[in-house]
């Protein structure tokens, strides 16, 4: 009768491997109670591991969307205080402006009203050159340069990108999503050259400087017909405020309209995040009352497979006989 026996070098090896099984196990669990992670090494659940990371990634990009959003919210809001500020300094001049072209101020009323609308004019630069940032709210994409000088003949001049090129600056709200946060100082605010044209409110506001000037001149002179086309210049401001005015308007509406987007995106956002967080807590986190059972199991499991390979290992040859 032929009989099928395990050599005593055969036994011990099963009884190492029994051994290290036991012990890998006991260490697995006591690194998860350690950590509170059901994942420690990319070992212990391979296809976990590579969803945490995924899931990791994909929670990284939503938080970098959330920061563009902020900031971006931050950035048209600054904007949209700036132009209804402006907006407000535009009321002003174009009610002295309508009084005035009724005739009835006296030449110390139209040198005080110059006076009024030329600081109006240094105010409206200064929002105009309004740094949020570290960057000028007003200059396109040239941010890090002031968009607008005044020079030593009165010119009012717009150094930023013009509408004209390409001046947006955009922030990535979504994968593959972008929304524009930012305008340009020749669309909002104008210019004035003496000796080419004038634009939008800045013009404007520069003509109805000019005008009034210009009826001192004729007053002084005793030019009626000077004084009258400063008048005639100060009347043909009416309109140039109107159109700044609805300019302005237009602006605000667009990008209430781009911050009201973005209040919904990062309402998206935080919902997404939200379930992709509990995902990963149900990929990573341990049941602490299940781990501590399963590593009890465990200890008592490799304790045993070591008192049995010590007892194996201690037995004489005469254990055979």
């Amino acid at each position: 009768m032929y009989s099928n026996r395990i050599s005593t070098a055969g036994r011990y090896d099963l009884l190492t491997s029994d051994m290290k099984r036991a012990e890998a196990n006991y260490q697995r669990l006591t690194a998860q109670l350690a950590s509170g992670k059901k994942i420690v090494n990319i070992t212990d659940d391979p296809i976990g591991a590579v969803n945490v990371i995924n899931t990791q990634k994909q929670l990284g990009q939503l938080d970098t969307f959330n920061k563009n959003i902020q900031m971006g919210m931050t950035e048209i809001q600054n904007m949209d205080d700036l132009l209804e500020l402006t907006g407000s300094y535009l009321n002003t001049a174009w009610n002295k402006a309508v009084v005035a072209n009724n005739q009835v101020y006296n030449d110390q009323s139209l040198e005080a009203l110059k006076t009024e609308i030329d600081e109006i004019i240094k105010t409206v630069v200064d929002l105009a050159n309004t740094e949020f940032n570290d960057s000028f709210v007003f200059a396109g994409a040239n941010t890090k340069l002031a968009p607008y000088t005044i020079d030593d003949d009165g010119n009012i001049i717009y150094r930023g990108t013009p509408q004209s090129q390409p001046y947006e600056r955009k922030y990535e709200v979504a994968d593959g999503v972008f929304e524009t946060i930012n305008t340009t100082g020749d669309k909002v605010f104008g210019y004035y050259n003496s000796e080419t044209d004038n634009a939008g409110l800045l013009g404007t506001l520069k003509k109805l400087s000019n005008g009034i000037q210009q009826v001192l001149d004729g007053h002084a002179a005793e030019d009626e017909t000077m004084a009258q086309e400063g008048y005639a210049l100060m009347n043909s401001t009416l309109d140039g405020f109107k159109s700044a005015l609805d300019t302005i308007t237009a602006e605000q509406t667009k990008y209430g309209g781009v911050y009201n987007r973005l209040q919904m995106s990062a309402s998206t956002l935080e919902t997404n995040s939200m379930n992709l967080t509990s995902y990963l807590s149900e990929l990573q986190e341990i049941d602490y009352a299940s781990a501590a059972s399963a590593w009890m199991q465990a200890q008592y499991a490799y304790q045993a497979s070591l008192q049995v390979a010590s007892s194996a290992m201690n037995m004489s040859l005469l254990n055979y006989m």
